[in-house]
């Protein structure tokens, strides 16, 4: 019976095997510019909606004081026509580093201006200085010289970033929760935004019925199974971010605890929320109800129910932990699955 389950064990992953790579691309649906009164350009990436707006979350001034400080260190004068990428990091650059480091990259780059002529507007939209500093992965700032990014450091950015999202929300424009758009906004010296055109972009439906397969490992009783299931789910989102899946599910289970090979079979329905805001690293929660269809051996009791709360580690790896119960938690036990999607 041990090799049997050795052997089923063994198959199942072999039929589960995938190229698991980490996808480090960082996402941001919404791109806003804010052209600023000293000739600098502050571009905000972010995934942007009523709830998560600039105020209060975009903390400018501080990132670009941390900035200034370590550059003064460097002690390197104005490069005149030459034009710069800077890039700002923390990262442990050796494996025996303590504590993580703050990394500055310097690149020289070919000065290039792009001049944005919207169709529906008589505007030009450009973005001023020649230089782009990124902060983080969210905020970059494209200046001239180093005085334009201490003179940003002096202006009040809680009003001028309030007055943004009042412009931007405005209308309160459906497009904002739903759509990818990329915003131009011109600062004035009193703080005053003044919304200069705004362009939806296209996005990725997430609106997707999805039929899937798999295989898990389940242990129940003490005793280890093996499966292979398949999926329909229907998955809703908004933007380019899949936000919620309602699934309804076939399992065939087999059985060796008894010496012999019992197929138990299961249908389930599930429901499933990304908690994530990036979709190149999703954060799956889930619970599924499953009940069994076709019983076979006496591992499990006739009109057996089990409930599962999944969660998804890895784009194909599930953890579950469940309760199997009959006639209203009658009688209810613990188990455990681990999912292979493939």
């Amino acid at each position: 019976m041990t090799n049997k389950i050795v052997l089923l064990s063994g198959l199942l992953f072999l039929c589960s095997i995938k190229i698991f790579a980490a996808n480090e691309n960082k996402f941001h649906s919404d791109t806003i510019l804010m052209q600023m009164p000293n000739g600098t350009t502050i571009e905000c990436r972010s995934n942007y909606n009523s709830k998560n707006v600039l105020e209060g979350k975009l903390e400018i001034k501080n990132l670009l004081s941390d900035f200034l400080k370590r550059w003064s260190a460097l002690n390197i004068k104005e490069q005149g026509s030459k034009a710069f990428h800077i890039k700002c990091s923390i990262e442990k650059e050796y494996i025996h580093l303590k504590d993580n480091q703050n990394i500055i990259n310097i690149k020289e780059v070919a000065v290039q201006k792009k001049i944005y002529f919207p169709t529906d507007t008589a505007i030009a939209l450009v973005i001023k200085g020649n230089n782009k500093l990124e902060l983080n992965s969210k905020l970059a700032i494209y200046f001239s010289t180093i005085k334009q990014l201490e003179e940003l450091t002096k202006y009040n950015f809680s009003q001028i970033l309030k007055n943004t999202d009042n412009q931007l929300t405005k209308d309160n424009d459906w497009h904002i929760k739903s759509s990818p758009f990329v915003a131009w906004i011109k600062i004035q010296n009193d703080n005053s935004a003044e919304l200069l055109h705004r362009n939806s972009t296209l996005s990725t439906n997430n609106d997707q019925l999805i039929i899937s397969a798999g295989t898990s490992l389940e242990n129940v009783k003490g005793n280890w199974n093996g499966s292979f299931y398949a999926n329909m789910t229907i998955q809703l989102g908004n933007k380019s971010l899949a936000k919620q899946a309602f699934s309804l599910g076939y399992e065939w289970m087999y059985d060796f605890s008894s010496g012999k090979e019992n197929i138990n079979h299961w249908v389930s329905l599930g429901y499933q929320r990304n908690f994530s805001k990036d979709p190149n690293k999703g954060n799956w929660f889930g619970i599924t109800l499953g009940y069994l269809a076709k019983r076979n051996g006496d591992l499990f009791e006739k009109d057996a129910f089990r409930l599962g709360i999944e969660k998804k580690v890895h784009k194909n790896i599930s953890i579950v932990p469940q309760i199997y119960f009959h006639d209203l938690f009658k009688d209810a036990y613990p188990g455990f699955k681990i999912k292979i999607h493939l």
